[in-house]
C-alpha cells in the first residue's frame, strides 16, 4: 500500500512539470498567435481602406468614360452632320460650276454678237447723224433712222452690260461657294481632330479601367485570404485556449492527488511509527524494532516514439508530382516555392488524418479549394498539417481525429491542374505566407 501511495504521488509530481512544460510552449505560441492575428487585422484594415479609395477611383473612371463616350456620340453626329453639309456643299459647288459652263458657252454666243456690231461700228464709226439726215428720204425717215440707231446703241450696251453682270454674279457665287465649303471642311477636320483626341483620352481611361479592375481584384483577394487566415488563427487560439484549460484542469487534479497522496502518506508513517511503538512495548524487549525502509519508488513511466516512426502517416498513397520546395507555378509559370508535397491518387480517394489532433479549418478557402486544417500537439509541440484541393469534406471545425481517420476525398478544386492531395507539414501554427511550412516527405516516408 505504502509502495503505491509513493508511485503515485512520484507520478504526479513528474506530471506535473511536464504539464507546466506544455503550458509555457502552448501560451508562448498563443501570445505570438494573438500578435499575428491583430497584425493581419491591421493589415486587413489596411487593404480595405484601399480598396475603397481604389474602386472610388474606379468608379469616377467610368463615369468619366461615360461622359467621353457622350460626347464622342456627340461629334460623331456632329461630324456626320458637316460631312453631309460639305457633300451637299460640293454639290452646289459643281452645279454652279456647270452653270458657269453653260452660261460661259451662252455669253461666248453673245460675245461673238456684240463682237459683230462693234465691228460695224467702227467700220460706219464716222457716220453721224448728218450722214443720217442728208440720207433721209422725208422727216419720218429721219425720225425713223435716229430711233433705229438709238435703239441698237441701247441694245448694245444692255447687251455688254448684261454679260458683265451675269459674269460678276456667276464668279461671286463660285468664290462664295468656294468659301463655304473651304469653311465646312475645315469645320469638319476641327471635329475630326477633336474626336481624335476624345479617343485617344478614352483609350487611356479604359486602361487605366482595366487597371483599376484588376487592382480591385486582387485587393479583393487580399481581403478574402486575410480573413480566411484570420478565421484559421482564431480557430486556432480556440484550440489553444481549449488545450491550455484542460492543462490546467490536470494541473489542479495532479496537485490534488499529490497532496491528497501526500496526507495519505503522513497518516500511514504516523500509523506504522504507532504500530511500531506498541510492537516495542508488547515484547518487553530491549531490541530495537528494525526500521522498516519502504521499497524504491520505480520511476514513472514517459511517453517514447518509436526510433522508426515520426508519429506521422501518410494521408494517401500515390506517387509525388510536384515536391516541397522552388517550382514554376503550373497555373502562372511564375517562380515560386512550393509548400507542401502534391500526392496524386484516383479521384475520390479517402484522405486519412496524419496524426491525431483537433481539425481547425474544414471549408472551402481561396487557391486551397476545398481544405481540412489539423492541430496537433504531440511530445508538448505543436504541429499543423493541411488537406488541399479536396473533392469532398468529411470532418468539421473542432472535431477530434485519430490518426488515419478519413477527413475527406481526393478532388481537383481550388487552384488545380488536376486530381491530387496538396498536403502541408507546419511545424507550430500555421501562418500566412507558411513561414512555418517543411518538407513533409521525410515525415510521412517519401
Amino acid at each position: 500500500m505504502k509502495r503505491s501511495l509513493a508511485l503515485g504521488l512520484c507520478v504526479s509530481l513528474l506530471a506535473m512539470p511536464v504539464m507546466a512544460t506544455e503550458k509555457d510552449t502552448l501560451k508562448a505560441r498563443q501570445d505570438r498567435l494573438s500578435n499575428e492575428l491583430e497584425e493581419s487585422k491591421k493589415a486587413q484594415a489596411e487593404t480595405d481602406a484601399e480598396l475603397e479609395v481604389t474602386e472610388a477611383e474606379r468608379d469616377a473612371v467610368q463615369t468619366e468614360i461615360l461622359v467621353v463616350d457622350d460626347r464622342l456620340n456627340d461629334l460623331s453626329e456632329q461630324i456626320a452632320i458637316q460631312q453631309h453639309e460639305v457633300d451637299t456643299a460640293r454639290e452646289e459647288l459643281e452645279a454652279t460650276r456647270q452653270q458657269l459652263s453653260v452660261q460661259e458657252e451662252y455669253l461666248e454666243s453673245q460675245k461673238e454678237l456684240l463682237n459683230e456690231r462693234l465691228r460695224v461700228l467702227q467700220v460706219h464709226e464716222d457716220s453721224s447723224y448728218l450722214q443720217v439726215i442728208f440720207e433721209s428720204r422725208s422727216f419720218g425717215d429721219f425720225v425713223t433712222r435716229v430711233m433705229t440707231a438709238r435703239t441698237i446703241a441701247e441694245q448694245d450696251r444692255e447687251l455688254i452690260h448684261n454679260y458683265m453682270s451675269e459674269m460678276e454674279r456667276l464668279e461671286s457665287l463660285e468664290t462664295t461657294q468656294r468659301t463655304q465649303l473651304s469653311f465646312i471642311k475645315q469645320k469638319e477636320r476641327e471635329l475630326v481632330i477633336t474626336k481624335q483626341d476624345l479617343d485617344r483620352t478614352a483609350e487611356k481611361k479604359r486602361n487605366l479601367l482595366v487597371e483599376l479592375n484588376e487592382q480591385v481584384e486582387q485587393l479583393e483577394l487580399e481581403k478574402m485570404t486575410r480573413s480566411e487566415e484570420q478565421a484559421v488563427m482564431a480557430e486556432q487560439n480556440r484550440i489553444i485556449s481549449e488545450q491550455l484549460e484542460a492543462i490546467a484542469t490536470a494541473e489542479r487534479e495532479a496537485a490534488e492527488e499529490a497532496e491528497r497522496a501526500k496526507r495519505e502518506a503522513e497518516a500511514r508513517a504516523a500509523e506504522e511509527r504507532a504500530r511500531a511503538e506498541r510492537e516495542a512495548q508488547e515484547a518487553e524487549t530491549e531490541v530495537a524494532a528494525p526500521e522498516v525502509t519502504p521499497p524504491p519508488a520505480s520511476p514513472a513511466e514517459t511517453p517514447t516514439n518509436v526510433s522508426t516512426s515520426t508519429g506521422f502517416v501518410r494521408p494517401v498513397s500515390g506517387y509525388v508530382s510536384s515536391p516541397f520546395g522552388p517550382r514554376n507555378n503550373p497555373l502562372t509559370g511564375v517562380p515560386e516555392i512550393h509548400k507542401g508535397i502534391d500526392l496524386v491518387n484516383a479521384p475520390r480517394t479517402p484522405i486519412v488524418a496524419s496524426a491525431p489532433g483537433v481539425v481547425i479549418k474544414a471549408a472551402p478557402a481561396t487557391g486551397y479549394g476545398n481544405v481540412v486544417f489539423v492541430s496537433h500537439v504531440m511530445n508538448g509541440e505543436i504541429w499543423t498539417t493541411v488537406y488541399a484541393h479536396l473533392d469532398a469534406i468529411t470532418v468539421g471545425a473542432g472535431q477530434q481525429v485519430a490518426a488515419g481517420q478519413t477527413v475527406g476525398t481526393l478532388g481537383n478544386t481550388g487552384w488545380s491542374t488536376g486530381p491530387h492531395l496538396h498536403f502541408e507539414l507546419h511545424r507550430g501554427k500555421w501562418a500566412p505566407g507558411q513561414p512555418n511550412a517543411i518538407d513533409p516527405a521525410p515525415y510521412i516516408g517519401y
